[in-house]
């Protein structure tokens, strides 16, 4: 059974540099979050290669010795899933330093220290280092601090992903990309939060079930690995992107609380739909905004363009209409006039659309 867990970790951190070579290839407008992916998914992958050789008895490769190896991997995950996601968005700066940048400390720290352990206990200096750090509690306690660091780096990615998802420029498909973005990392916040309870599993037990809790942690992992190998195939257009966010909320394109209001006035109160030929300047012209900024407040408030929105409230206004009995004194026709259509051929196709019965069908049916 060990054999088999340390086979399919191995494959995942395989399967994992593959996908940071094959990236390599792909085209890309983003290069620094590209650079982060990668920082990413090395990491991630590393990680499992590492317990994948400890699992299979494999403590050194060549003359390199695998035992404590420096390499900070478990606190470059979250900073390279952090900074792939908040450079999707293009952003201006005066200074050259990004101050994001402080958020590698730890892994550098991390590695320095891990550096001297390493040398030293290979070099034969004090071959018990490990173990005496070991019986401190030291790798205890910092299973808890990366793990916390990065759920904290996951969940502010996701904060960012959230606050910003009104203030896309574009529309359908660069909000499709924004959206696949935020579920890759409520993927990886499960996994951050699966990983840390199981760390607290290991601490709870202690050692006599620490392999097994470590062997369902790194399954765990495979298995977003590979998840994340297939996202990478089939949604690679979703990877690198470079979006553009408007100034403020209110900039173009965007409805402040004020102008929504009056745009709900305008379509409940005032019926505005029930006219004739009603086009979305004329829309824009009475909130005194611009065309973007109805279609957007349209789009992203009920999921519809402005026609077809549009359409829509006259549906409903037409089958208000009927259910008040009002064929009884009007033909279909006048009635689809009053909600606003202009035409028999264009009501009798929208209704059709919308209700999936032609418009007498549904007469029919609500007078039987």
């Amino acid at each position: 059974m060990r054999t088999v867990i340390a086979i399919l970790v191995f494959f995942g951190a395989i399967q994992g540099f593959a996908l940071c070579i094959l990236a390599c290839f792909k085209k890309k407008d983003n290069t620094k979050a590209f650079l982060f992916y990668l920082l990413f998914l090395f990491s991630l992958s590393f990680f499992n290669l590492l317990y994948a050789f400890m699992l299979l008895d494999i403590y050194e490769i060549g003359f390199v010795p695998l035992g404590a190896f420096p390499f900070p991997y478990k606190y470059l995950i979250g900073v390279g899933f952090y900074g792939y996601i908040k450079n999707q968005v293009a952003q201006e700066r005066s200074s050259k330093f990004n101050i994001e940048y402080l958020l590698f400390a730890p892994a550098v720290f991390y590695g320095v220290l891990r550096t001297y352990w390493y040398v030293t206990l290979h070099s034969g200096a004090d071959k018990d280092i490990f173990w005496r750090v070991y019986q401190s509690g030291f790798f205890i306690y910092n299973e808890y601090v990366y793990l916390l660091f990065n759920l904290i780096l996951t969940l502010l990615a996701i904060q960012f992903l959230k606050k910003n998802k009104t203030r896309i420029k574009g529309f359908n498909v660069r909000r499709k990309n924004w959206e696949w973005l935020l579920r890759f990392s409520n993927a990886f916040k499960l996994i951050i939060f699966i990983n840390l309870v199981l760390a607290v599993m290991v601490h709870i037990v202690g050692d006599t079930k620490n392999g097994i809790v470590y062997a369902i942690l790194l399954i765990i992992n495979s298995i977003y690995i590979y998840w994340v190998g297939y996202e990478s195939l089939t949604k690679s257009k979703f990877l690198f992107n470079t979006f553009s966010l408007k100034e403020t909320e209110v900039a173009e394109g965007h409805l402040d609380q004020t102008l929504a209001a009056q745009f709900e006035a305008l379509v409940n109160d005032k019926e505005i739909f029930t006219h004739k030929n009603l086009r979305i300047s004329d829309l824009a012209e009475m909130l005194n905004t611009t065309d973007k900024a109805v279609s957007l407040y349209i789009h992203e408030s009920f999921g519809l363009s402005f026609s077809a929105y549009i359409n829509q409230l006259r549906i409903e206004k037409v089958k208000t209409l009927l259910h008040r009995g009002e064929q009884e004194r009007y033909t279909l026709l006048a009635i689809a006039e009053k909600a606003g259509f202009s035409s028999k051929s264009s009501f009798n196709a929208v209704f059709k659309k919308v209700m999936g019965v032609t418009p007498t069908q549904y007469k029919t049916s609500q007078q039987s």
